[in-house]
Formats: structure tokens, sequence, C-alpha cells
């Protein structure tokens, strides 16, 4: 199937109403569709968005993302950028306009890890956050090379250290209310 035949499906599956409580990416030439994400995912979500938001940057929850690399078009858990960068309302959102992604680890670690890692380093974006409640990590990827389809640099934290933002950033995000996902029930 063509790339714009991919763009045009997803473009009418995000019409269906039947299908607005589903996440709806475009990952390594699939479309995938994923229920909404656990409390603990999304409170990671919201205390960066927060910390974000009060250093005027706009941290913008799962905003659709593209870029001239066929094949993807992946909600970000957080898009952060500014209001400059945005003020036209383009939908999806230019991945060249983007400063910094954050993926929070839910079941897929593989689209997180190395699928979307890949796409985002191959489109230029600055940074990429990747924080993983199943073992308390996180890892600050920089530095991207399109090239290659990986970032030159990255930093591995755990849940609790700040994580200091080089520029255009400038600060610390706080870490210390993350919590690891609780133990699955047994069935």
């Amino acid at each position: 199937m063509r790339s714009e035949t991919w763009h045009e499906l997803l473009r009418f599956l995000e019409t269906l109403p039947e299908l607005d409580q589903l996440r709806i990416e475009l990952i390594d030439g699939k479309i995938v569709m994923r229920a909404s994400a656990a409390p603990f995912h999304n409170r990671i979500v919201s205390h960066l968005a927060a910390q974000l938001g009060q250093r005027d940057w706009d941290a913008l929850p799962g905003q659709t993302l593209i870029s001239g690399s066929p094949g993807f078009e992946p909600k970000a858990d957080l898009t952060v950028t500014t209001f400059e960068k945005i003020a036209d309302n383009r939908n999806p959102l230019p991945a060249d306009r983007v400063d910094l992604v954050v993926e929070v680890v839910s079941t897929d670690k593989d689209s997180d890890y190395i699928k979307k890692r890949m796409w985002y380093a191959m489109s230029e974006i600055p940074l990429y956050l990747l924080v993983d409640p199943n073992d308390g990590s996180m890892e600050l990827c920089s530095d991207p090379d399109p090239h290659k389809l990986r970032y030159r640099t990255s930093d591995p934290f755990a849940f609790g250290d700040p994580i200091e933002l080089p520029d255009p950033f400038g600060f610390s995000l706080d870490t210390t209310q993350f919590k690891l996902y609780p133990p699955k029930p047994r069935r």
C-alpha cells in the first residue's frame, strides 16, 4: 500500500465516533489501535506536562506527528514545543516544530524502545525522553543522527532522579512523583 493511502486511511479512522476512545497511530507501516492508557501512565504524562507548562512550553498529549519519513504518524504521549511553532494549528504537526517528545512505556515496548525512537531520530526531533514504569528507568536521548536512524547520546536515569534538560530548556524535570506500575493481578 502506498504511504499516502495509509495516511488517508488514518484520517478516515479518526472521523469514526466508534473509535474515539482508541489511540490510532501509524507505526512502521502498520495502523495500530490501542485502548486508553492506565492511570499511572497518564499521571506521569500529567506531571511532566504541568512542569513544562509552568516554564511556558506547550506540552501536548497525544499530538499526531508527521515528517518526510514515510510509514509513520505517531502520537507521542507528550509533544513539547512553543506556541509560535503551533500558531497555525496544523495537524498532524510537522516533526521539525518539536523540541522534545516523551513516551511512557505501556505494553508495547518494541514500539517505544525501537520503532518510535528510530522515527524520532530520523525526523530529527532534538530530544526523546523514554519513561518506563515497568522498572522505574528513564532515558533522555539527544543529538539525533537521521542517517543512522538513532540518537548519538542516551543518558539513563531512575525514577526520583532529576532530569536536566539541555538548551533550549535549561531546567530539570522532577520525577519524584513517578510510580512503578503495580504488579498484574494473578488470574
